[in-house]
């Protein structure tokens, strides 16, 4: 897993997230799930060139969901890892 590819799946764009980057310097990422912090942290050095201070991750378990196309039998969403990195000051992503 030493490939950015194979590390970060894509920078989440929501309210949150946008309010994260504008105050707090803080930008937030969905990555797959066997991926650590260090990984992350080069993968964000690596691709975007700015410098990491801190890697938060947080991973958010499956839920079951009933399907009423099969009958009513369970299926369960997505695991998902995200992640946010807090940046060193003065150091900026343009997500746009």
């Amino acid at each position: 897993m030493s490939e950015p590819v194979s590390i970060l799946k894509e920078a989440l764009l929501t309210e949150k997230a946008t309010m994260l980057s504008a105050n707090l310097n803080k930008y937030a990422f969905l990555v797959y799930p066997d991926a650590t912090k260090s990984n992350i942290k080069n993968a964000i050095e690596e691709t975007f060139g700015v410098s990491v201070i801190k890697v938060n991750t947080l991973t958010q378990k499956p839920k079951s969901k009933r399907d009423r196309m099969r009958r009513g039998k369970l299926g369960f969403s997505a695991l998902t890892k995200k992640a946010v990195v807090t940046l060193k000051a003065g150091d900026n992503i343009d997500l746009a």
